[in-house]
């Protein structure tokens, strides 16, 4: 079932932890990692694919000793390929690059078994998290060996967003490598830190890779947790594993419960009854709550299920605004002092089930976001109207501006 606490890992002991990792087997509990608060030195948030995508591609390329990637979706495509090659020269140049994707969304067996095959060629070490299937081949993706149960993978789906640099750069967000990321067709965002904060993602893709059957030589983990010196921006990773451990859950539900004056919520599923309940508290109590979603959602299910609620929401005093393309993103901003941003959306399978991931909080007591995920004056999509239709086309490219200003935080 899982621990309901996680395994805590103080930040001196991020390396030691990892060593442990690479001499035992690991087990689906182990990934229940618990953090203490680090720093990162810089934390950046780049919104759109044609903003993040070509800057991750250049760190990507100028790699020295490491590129971790986990993904839940990466397929063939104009991005796709693009990020293919680039791991394929790194590869080939060197530098240790392994990959953990997930079956449903990267589909490395079925329809991008190619892609992957290239990958594979070139030296690429992919792990797969087969959350659909009671029985796989265990270790990593081209291995040998007959199926075997995977009855503790079941229905836990890794929607985990990550690229680690040489141990010292982190991306985190909600995008997959995926064209649809790219031509505008969804909108998204990720976060780029460095600093010491980077450790504690390294540890997370560390943990999951081991548990997936990768191996990692010992005399990697110097390059793989480099030392860093102290940022001025307090940040933690928040990982939800499966089992009863789920910090961004409990995150989530602190930073809706604790807003004094302003709350902005962006997320694309926006279903599960005590979330929405926080919100509309939060609403009633006098917080000034904004809620961005998007006017049509991929996912009808989902859509019909948010929009059941729209109403006592409005009613209790939330202003919901829909985005007019796939708003994907998922932020919170709770008094314009904390960022909480990653992968989880509002309903129940990301809530409880999910592999999940998350650089936050990022800001604290008396620090200051501003622009990046909080939009400012209001600006950006209209109010939930199906008559403003027009309105919120005109007005989205002033929301992609206010979500596109640099993250700047300060204690």
């Amino acid at each position: 079932m899982g621990r309901a606490t996680g395994v805590p890992v103080s930040n001196e002991a991020l390396r030691r932890h990892a060593e442990e990792l690479l001499a035992r087997p690991v087990a689906l509990d182990d990934l229940a990692l618990a953090f203490d608060e680090a720093s990162a030195a810089s934390a950046e948030v780049l919104v759109e694919g044609e903003s993040f995508y070509p800057p991750m591609l250049a760190d990507i390329e100028a790699a020295q000793t490491s590129v971790h990637i986990n993904q839940f979706g990466f397929r063939p495509g104009v991005v796709g390929d693009r990020f293919a090659d680039a791991l394929i020269r790194r590869a080939k140049e060197g530098v240790r690059v392994r990959l953990v994707v997930d079956r449903q969304g990267s589909a490395p067996e079925e329809a991008a078994r190619e892609h992957y095959e290239r990958l594979i060629a070139a030296g690429v070490e992919v792990g797969v998290v087969r959350a659909t299937k009671p029985r796989a081949v265990p270790g990593l993706l081209g291995g040998d060996g007959g199926l075997k149960w995977n009855l503790s993978g079941l229905g836990h789906i890794d929607h985990r967003k990550v690229v680690l640099v040489d141990g010292r750069i982190g991306w985190v967000g909600g995008a997959g490598i995926e064209d649809h990321f790219q031509d505008g067709r969804f909108h998204d965002l990720f976060l780029r830190v460095t600093g010491p904060v980077v450790s504690q993602l390294q540890l997370v893709f560390v943990a999951s890779f081991r548990w997936l059957g990768g191996e990692i030589p010992s005399e990697e983990l110097d390059g793989l947790f480099p030392e860093a010196a102290t940022g001025e921006i307090p940040a933690v990773v928040l990982h939800n594993a499966p089992g009863k451990y789920r910090p961004i859950t409990d995150q989530i539900a602190r930073v809706l419960d604790g807003a004094r004056e302003t709350l902005d919520v962006v997320n694309p599923y926006v279903t599960d009854r005590g979330m929405i309940g926080r919100i509309e508290r939060a609403a009633r109590r006098g917080v000034r709550v904004r809620l961005f979603v998007p006017a049509n959602a991929n996912n009808w299910a989902c859509a019909a299920a948010q929009q059941f609620h729209h109403a006592k929401l409005l009613d209790a005093g939330v202003r919901i605004l829909e985005y007019p393309t796939m708003l994907h993103a998922k932020a919170f901003v709770r008094d314009g002092e904390e960022v909480l941003a990653g992968t989880c959306n509002l309903e129940a399978w990301s809530l409880k089930r999910f592999f999940d991931r998350s650089p936050g909080p990022l800001g604290g007591p008396g620090g200051a976001v501003r622009g990046a995920v909080q939009c400012s004056g209001g600006s950006g999509v209209a109010p939930r109207q199906r008559a403003d239709r027009v309105q919120a086309a005109r007005e989205g490219d002033r929301l992609r501006r206010a979500l596109a200003a640099p993250l700047a935080l300060s204690r």
